[in-house]
Protein backbone atom coordinates (compact mmCIF):
# COMPACT_ATOMS: atom_id res chain seq x y z
CA UNK A 1 0.00 0.00 0.00
CA UNK A 2 1.22 3.38 -1.00
CA UNK A 3 0.69 6.28 1.22
CA UNK A 4 0.54 9.52 0.49
CA UNK A 5 0.21 12.89 2.41
CA UNK A 6 -2.94 15.31 1.61
CA UNK A 7 -1.94 17.27 -1.52
CA UNK A 8 0.80 15.09 -3.04
CA UNK A 9 0.92 12.69 -5.73
CA UNK A 10 2.77 9.90 -5.75
CA UNK A 11 5.63 9.68 -8.32
CA UNK A 12 6.88 6.92 -10.83
CA UNK A 13 9.67 6.85 -8.44
CA UNK A 14 7.62 5.82 -5.39
CA UNK A 15 5.33 3.25 -7.24
CA UNK A 16 8.06 1.67 -9.84
CA UNK A 17 10.28 -0.98 -7.66
CA UNK A 18 12.30 -1.20 -10.58
CA UNK A 19 13.44 2.51 -10.02
CA UNK A 20 16.61 3.04 -9.16
CA UNK A 21 20.17 1.18 -9.09
CA UNK A 22 21.17 -2.28 -8.76
CA UNK A 23 24.53 -4.39 -9.15
CA UNK A 24 24.47 -7.89 -9.90
CA UNK A 25 25.67 -9.86 -6.98
CA UNK A 26 27.60 -12.34 -8.15
CA UNK A 27 27.57 -15.03 -5.42
CA UNK A 28 23.87 -15.17 -5.24
CA UNK A 29 23.29 -16.13 -8.89
CA UNK A 30 23.61 -19.02 -11.03
CA UNK A 31 24.75 -19.40 -14.75
CA UNK A 32 24.46 -22.53 -16.48
CA UNK A 33 25.81 -20.34 -19.92
CA UNK A 34 28.59 -18.15 -19.63
CA UNK A 35 30.23 -17.31 -16.85
CA UNK A 36 29.14 -14.78 -14.58
CA UNK A 37 30.86 -10.79 -15.83
CA UNK A 38 33.25 -8.95 -13.53
CA UNK A 39 30.41 -6.26 -13.03
CA UNK A 40 26.86 -5.43 -13.93
CA UNK A 41 24.69 -2.86 -13.02
CA UNK A 42 20.99 -1.82 -14.53
CA UNK A 43 19.93 1.66 -13.84
CA UNK A 44 16.14 2.73 -13.76
CA UNK A 45 14.82 6.29 -14.49
CA UNK A 46 11.39 7.38 -14.84
CA UNK A 47 11.05 9.57 -17.74
CA UNK A 48 7.47 10.42 -16.91
CA UNK A 49 3.89 8.93 -18.74
CA UNK A 50 5.08 5.45 -17.93
CA UNK A 51 8.58 5.93 -19.77
CA UNK A 52 11.63 4.13 -18.33
CA UNK A 53 15.17 4.69 -19.43
CA UNK A 54 17.13 1.52 -18.77
CA UNK A 55 21.00 2.04 -18.78
CA UNK A 56 23.29 -1.18 -18.81
CA UNK A 57 27.10 -0.65 -17.92
CA UNK A 58 28.60 -4.23 -17.93
CA UNK A 59 32.12 -6.06 -17.82
CA UNK A 60 32.68 -9.64 -19.28
CA UNK A 61 34.49 -12.03 -17.45
CA UNK A 62 36.75 -11.63 -20.29
CA UNK A 63 36.93 -8.13 -19.42
CA UNK A 64 34.72 -6.06 -22.40
CA UNK A 65 33.30 -3.44 -21.16
CA UNK A 66 29.72 -2.06 -22.68
CA UNK A 67 26.62 0.40 -21.99
CA UNK A 68 23.68 -0.24 -23.77
CA UNK A 69 20.51 1.98 -23.08
CA UNK A 70 16.65 1.72 -24.11
CA UNK A 71 13.81 3.91 -23.41
CA UNK A 72 10.46 2.20 -22.94
CA UNK A 73 6.81 1.53 -21.71
CA UNK A 74 5.90 -2.20 -20.23
CA UNK A 75 2.85 -1.96 -23.13
CA UNK A 76 5.09 -5.12 -24.91
CA UNK A 77 5.28 -2.98 -27.98
CA UNK A 78 9.16 -3.03 -30.11
CA UNK A 79 11.68 -0.18 -28.58
CA UNK A 80 15.16 0.32 -30.08
CA UNK A 81 17.66 -0.97 -27.55
CA UNK A 82 21.33 0.66 -28.50
CA UNK A 83 24.84 0.34 -26.99
CA UNK A 84 27.70 2.13 -27.10
CA UNK A 85 29.72 1.32 -30.11
CA UNK A 86 27.39 -1.30 -31.89
CA UNK A 87 26.92 -1.12 -35.61
CA UNK A 88 23.29 -2.38 -35.21
CA UNK A 89 20.20 -1.77 -32.98
CA UNK A 90 18.21 -4.65 -31.89
CA UNK A 91 14.39 -4.19 -30.79
CA UNK A 92 12.78 -5.09 -27.55
CA UNK A 93 9.39 -5.55 -26.14
CA UNK A 94 8.69 -5.32 -22.69
CA UNK A 95 5.36 -6.47 -20.89
CA UNK A 96 4.03 -5.85 -17.40
CA UNK A 97 3.01 -9.18 -15.93
CA UNK A 98 2.58 -6.77 -12.54
CA UNK A 99 3.74 -3.74 -10.55
CA UNK A 100 6.52 -6.12 -9.94
CA UNK A 101 7.37 -8.40 -12.56
CA UNK A 102 8.65 -7.63 -16.20
CA UNK A 103 9.30 -10.20 -19.34
CA UNK A 104 11.67 -9.04 -21.74
CA UNK A 105 11.95 -9.82 -25.33
CA UNK A 106 14.38 -9.41 -27.93
CA UNK A 107 11.71 -9.20 -31.21
CA UNK A 108 12.97 -11.66 -33.86
CA UNK A 109 15.41 -13.62 -31.72
CA UNK A 110 15.09 -17.71 -31.59
CA UNK A 111 16.56 -19.93 -29.53
CA UNK A 112 16.10 -17.23 -26.32
CA UNK A 113 13.04 -17.13 -24.41
CA UNK A 114 11.96 -13.61 -22.21
CA UNK A 115 13.51 -12.82 -19.56
CA UNK A 116 11.58 -12.31 -16.86
CA UNK A 117 12.40 -9.79 -14.05
CA UNK A 118 10.97 -9.63 -10.84
CA UNK A 119 11.80 -7.34 -7.68
CA UNK A 120 11.15 -8.14 -4.45
CA UNK A 121 8.39 -7.04 -1.99
CA UNK A 122 10.68 -5.35 0.09
CA UNK A 123 12.20 -3.70 -2.92
CA UNK A 124 15.93 -4.53 -2.37
CA UNK A 125 16.55 -7.61 -4.59
CA UNK A 126 15.80 -7.53 -8.41
CA UNK A 127 16.04 -10.95 -9.98
CA UNK A 128 16.33 -11.82 -13.55
CA UNK A 129 15.72 -15.48 -14.84
CA UNK A 130 17.28 -15.81 -19.13
CA UNK A 131 16.37 -18.78 -20.36
CA UNK A 132 17.18 -19.89 -24.16
CA UNK A 133 19.45 -22.82 -25.99
CA UNK A 134 23.18 -22.68 -25.92
CA UNK A 135 24.98 -22.57 -29.85
CA UNK A 136 24.90 -26.19 -29.30
CA UNK A 137 21.65 -26.75 -28.89
CA UNK A 138 22.10 -26.91 -25.23
CA UNK A 139 19.11 -25.58 -22.96
CA UNK A 140 19.76 -23.20 -19.97
CA UNK A 141 18.67 -21.05 -17.46
CA UNK A 142 20.53 -18.36 -16.06
CA UNK A 143 19.60 -16.46 -12.77
CA UNK A 144 20.70 -13.41 -11.66
CA UNK A 145 20.55 -11.49 -8.58
CA UNK A 146 20.94 -8.08 -8.12
CA UNK A 147 20.90 -5.45 -5.25
CA UNK A 148 19.11 -2.11 -4.84
CA UNK A 149 22.09 0.68 -4.64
Amino acid sequence: MLIVAAGATPTLAQSDPFIGVWKVNPDKSTYEAGRPPRSFTRSYEDRGGGTVLLTVDSVSAAGASSRVFVVYKRDNKPYPESAVGARAVRMIAVRAVDNFTEDVAVVGATGDGPNTLMVSRDRKTLTQIMKGTTPDGRPYTNIVVYEKQ
